[in-house]
Formats: C-alpha cells, sequence, structure tokens
C-alpha cells in the first residue's frame, strides 16, 4: 500500500472533521425559554398591580416590559439563525452571508420605532458590522465579527432590565397606597397600630409587675379592641403583604433575567471559538438560571 498516495486522503477527512459544525440548538432553546419567562413576568407584573387598583402603575410598567419583550424576540430570531446556520453544516463563506442576513434583521428589529432611542441609536452605530460579517471566510470568524454588536445590545438590555427593577421597587408603595385608601382603610390601620403600640407599652409595664391590677385590666380591654378590629384590619394586611411578596417575587424574576442575560452574552462571547473548535457552547449556567426563574413564576402561580 503506497502511504503517499493516502496522505492527501486522510488530510482531507482530518480537514473535514474539523469543520463540523457544533449543535447549536440548546443555545437557540435557552434564549426561547429566557424569553417565554419574560413574557410570564409581564403578565405577573401586570395581575399584580391591577389587582392591588394601580393601574396606572400597571400600564407603565406593562409597557416598558412590552419593551424589553420585542428587543428579546430579535435576540431569539438570532439565536436561532445560529443554530439553523450550524446545522446546515457549512462553515465557508456561505455561512457567514447567511450570518450577517440574520445580523441585519437583529439590528433592523432594534431600530423599530416603538422601541427606546438608545437601542435604536445602537443598532444604527452597528450597521457597519454586517458587511463584515458577510467579507468572513468561516462561520466562527463571522460569529466574532457580529459579537460586539451582541455585547453592545445586552449592556443596553441588561441596563434598562436595572431601571426596572428600580421601577418596581417603587411601586410597592403607590400600589399599597392604593389599597389604603380604598375604603379609608387607613382608619382601621391607625387606629390597630396604636393599639398595637399601646399593648406592647402596657406589656412593659406588666413585666415590672406582674400583679398590678390596673395593669392587667388595661391590658385586657387592649386586647379586646384588638381582637374587634380582626375581621376588617387582618385581612388588609394579609393582602398588604401579599402584595409585598408578589412585588419582591416579580424583582427576583427581573434580576434572574438580568443574570441570564448576562450569561447569553458571555456564551456569545466564546462561541466563534466554540464553533472553530466543533465544541457545543456550555449552556448549563444559562440553563439553569432559566429553570430558577421558571421555578420562581410556577411559585407564584398565575401571577400570585
Amino acid at each position: 500500500m503506497n502511504i503517499r498516495k493516502l496522505v492527501p486522503g486522510l488530510l482531507l477527512v482530518l480537514f473535514l472533521a474539523g469543520c463540523t459544525l457544533p449543535n447549536l440548538k440548546p443555545f437557540a432553546d435557552a434564549t426561547a425559554e429566557l424569553h417565554a419567562a419574560v413574557v410570564e413576568t409581564d403578565s405577573a407584573v401586570r395581575l399584580t398591580l391591577t389587582e392591588a387598583g394601580a393601574e396606572s402603575e400597571a400600564e407603565r410598567l406593562g409597557q416598558e416590559l412590552a419593551l424589553r419583550i420585542a428587543a428579546l424576540s430579535a435576540v431569539v430570531n438570532y439565536s436561532d439563525s445560529l443554530a439553523q446556520i450550524a446545522a446546515a453544516g457549512k462553515s465557508g463563506s456561505e455561512s457567514a452571508g447567511n450570518l450577517s442576513d440574520a445580523l441585519n434583521g437583529f439590528l433592523g428589529a432594534l431600530s423599530a420605532p416603538t422601541l427606546p432611542s438608545n437601542y435604536i441609536a445602537l443598532a444604527k452605530s452597528l450597521y457597519g458590522l454586517v458587511a463584515e460579517v458577510r467579507a468572513a471566510r468561516s462561520f466562527s470568524r463571522a460569529v466574532e465579527t457580529a459579537d460586539p454588536a451582541i455585547q453592545g445590545m445586552a449592556q443596553v438590555l441588561i441596563a434598562d432590565f436595572g431601571d426596572l427593577e428600580a421601577l418596581l421597587a417603587q411601586s410597592l408603595v403607590p400600589v399599597q397606597q392604593a389599597l389604603l385608601d380604598n375604603n379609608d382603610n387607613h382608619e382601621i390601620v391607625d387606629y390597630r397600630m396604636q393599639l398595637e403600640r399601646r399593648r406592647r407599652q402596657l406589656e412593659v409595664q406588666l413585666s415590672g409587675n406582674t400583679e398590678d391590677a390596673g395593669t392587667i385590666r388595661s391590658l385586657k380591654e387592649i386586647n379586646d379592641l384588638i381582637d374587634m378590629t380582626r375581621d376588617r384590619y387582618e385581612p388588609l394586611a394579609e393582602q398588604l403583604a401579599e402584595i409585598a411578596q408578589r412585588t419582591n417575587r416579580q424583582i427576583l424574576l427581573v434580576r434572574a433575567s438580568k443574570t441570564a442575560l448576562r450569561q447569553w452574552a458571555d456564551i456569545h462571547g466564546e462561541l466563534g471559538n466554540s464553533i472553530a473548535q466543533g465544541i457545543s457552547p456550555n449552556t448549563r449556567l444559562l440553563i439553569s438560571t432559566v429553570i430558577e426563574t421558571r421555578k420562581l413564576i410556577n411559585e407564584g402561580g398565575a401571577g400570585r
């Protein structure tokens, strides 16, 4: 057997094996799950605020979430394109051309007039990358060239989620206030607080003299008055606590979304190298964060 004749064939086999593209579908699937979680967060926020009587807050925060969902839809479409290009198995200039089309669509979606000006400005500043991606000679190089657009978008989206977290935190007081303003609930709350403050004072006095008949009688009178407020005060207190719990859960959801976006951007930052080596990207942390987000949503029920 002529070894020299075999060498070119072996080199060709090794070359083709080295060009095998990794499976990017798990990356795209995790991105879609992230988008779905944010959509459910949107529903939870609106329901929480609407039920508490703060419709204006619900509308304002709903609009904020709608913008992020639209931006994340563009992220999902881009991720799907990455997975489809990799599945086609062509790693050369043709795949670079396909990726440039996907990037062009991605930036176009971020330029929609309905999105905030910072998204539009970012997208316009990055359109020059489309031609650079198209000129790339390999899929891995094209992904590396496109990465600044992805990182820039991720940072803007993460910052906006930070603003949303602040809005949610700020919404807690007016939402609870709306409940207190309903049916003069302030009066029962103030009265109950006065009774409980007086009870604490009497309990301190009684601890110093457990046989003080006057203090014992006064404490019994206060406890009787507190019992008389239970039917009205305790359901209200439960509603106020539930509003706080819901809002805090949604803040955790927004934080999880920020974490997932950082992880998503980090994966994309290494994606070109992964593709060049034929290694599927490690999406375990991203998937774990998405699962945790799902858990938070499920624990809250349908927005509860």
